[in-house]
């Protein structure tokens, strides 16, 4: 299946913070559970995805909703006017790991970049509903952001930049930066905070600004662009050197049409540590639980692939099922309880709908019941407070009906 242009930047979104497509696409039913939709205190509305298994994001073609999912990624709306704020990077996979990324399938005689995949966090910005500019990550304004923004702002002094970041926002783009920093560390160590521009994206229609345009708007924003190399001549050969590597990240080959695909490196090692770690219970619920898995999938033999999807699948499923056990307790909570006392509300709240549930379970009725974490964020809280050890983590899963993966190494299919 190559794909077809068009296929993943030219989808036009309505302004209006449900997206009428969006909307009517929930309505029948087309839209995965794992898709969420956040009001946020600053007066926008985000939307994103909260996990990944093989049914969230179908393949183009297969769904009315498909082309729309992957730009539900960190999509930010104001929340009164309904004005589309930013559209960082769709969604896109690993090289292998879905039907249009297998080389066969790669668009190469097309125009493409190789670009340099940086090792931290994407970062994109925006003019919130007051009117300042501000950074945010997938979901938002977060910690993370902040600290970017503040050392932005500090760097450019005179505030340059900032203006031209104005500039581009008002012109309907949104910047899209990679964040690294010693104090960000996802895999690779950094010595010194970067801000790095990677990409210019229509708000309206998703199409990026040519790579060559973009050197002269990362001057005037006062940072490096991210580096590109010469296109893939040879896909086999491109692939083994980029997995060979043992520092960076890897690359991104983005083809003309939007259409992006992730090359990492380090193979062996990772999968090697990813594949000790599946063997022990704890492990690899906290693997599925964190979404670590999605990014190793491609690199283990068929046999492996089939049997770690099979048990997140499981997993995910029972976590699912007790997240809707809480979330029922909490409505009928909120539908039972009259009194207008916070202390009595919660009182009673503990004593007749989150007690019943059990000591597990009952702590995350109470986050949801607070607005803490929704529920299934509140369950998947829980495991992670339980796979410090073997022991705990047994008991753990025995006590909520936990499936547990049993896993072996297995030479590639």
């Amino acid at each position: 299946m190559k794909p077809s242009p068009g296929d993943f930047h030219e989808i036009r979104i309505s302004d209006h913070p449900e997206p009428g497509r969006y909307r009517a696409h929930r309505d029948a039913g087309l839209i995965h559970e794992a898709f969420k939709r956040g009001e946020r205190d600053n007066r926008t509305i985000v939307y994103d995805y909260a996990y990944m298994d093989n049914h969230v994001f179908p393949a183009i073609g297969d769904s009315p909703f498909a082309s729309l999912a992957r730009e539900l990624r960190g999509l930010t709306f104001h929340a009164e006017t309904g004005e589309l704020l930013s559209r960082p990077y769709q969604k896109f996979f690993n090289a292998g790991e879905r039907e249009e990324t297998l080389a066969m399938n790669l668009p190469l005689a097309d125009s493409h970049l190789v670009l340099e995949k940086l090792d931290g966090s994407m970062i994109h910005a925006f003019a919130q509903p007051d009117g300042a500019i501000t950074f945010a990550t997938r979901w938002g304004v977060s910690k993370i952001a902040q600290q970017a923004l503040a050392w932005y702002e500090s760097e450019d002094g005179a505030g340059a930049g900032r203006a031209a970041l104005r500039d581009l926002i008002v012109a309907g783009l949104t910047p899209i930066f990679e964040w690294t920093s010693p104090d960000n560390i996802v895999v690779v160590r950094h010595e010194t905070p970067s801000l790095t521009l990677t990409g210019l994206r229509r708000r309206e229609t998703g199409a990026l600004i040519a790579y060559d345009d973009l050197a002269a708007h990362a001057r005037r924003l006062r940072v490096p662009l991210v580096r590109a190399f010469d296109p893939v001549a040879d896909w086999d050969s491109f692939a083994a050197a980029a997995m060979a590597e043992t520092e960076g990240e890897g690359y991104v080959v983005r083809f003309a049409d939007g259409h992006m695909v992730k090359v990492k490196n380090a193979l062996y090692a990772r999968v090697h540590k990813f594949k000790a770690c599946l063997a022990q219970p704890k492990d690899a619920a906290e693997i599925v639980v964190s979404g670590a898995v999605d990014d190793m999938l491609p690199h283990l033999s068929l046999v492996e692939r089939g049997r770690i999807e099979a048990y997140r699948d499981l997993l995910r499923g029972r976590l699912r099922a007790w997240a809707e056990v809480v979330s029922e307790a909490v409505e009928r909570a909120r539908g039972g309880i009259e009194m207008d006392d916070p202390r009595e509300r919660q009182k009673i709240f503990w004593m007749s709908y989150a007690s019943p549930l059990g000591p597990l379970l009952s702590t995350c009725a109470a986050d949801a019941w607070l607005g803490r974490r929704d529920p299934l964020e509140a369950v998947e809280a829980l495991v992670l407070k339980n796979v410090a050890s073997n022991a705990r983590f047994d008991r753990f899963a025995s006590d909520l009906g936990l499936p547990t993966l049993e896993f072996g190494f297995d030479s590639d299919q």
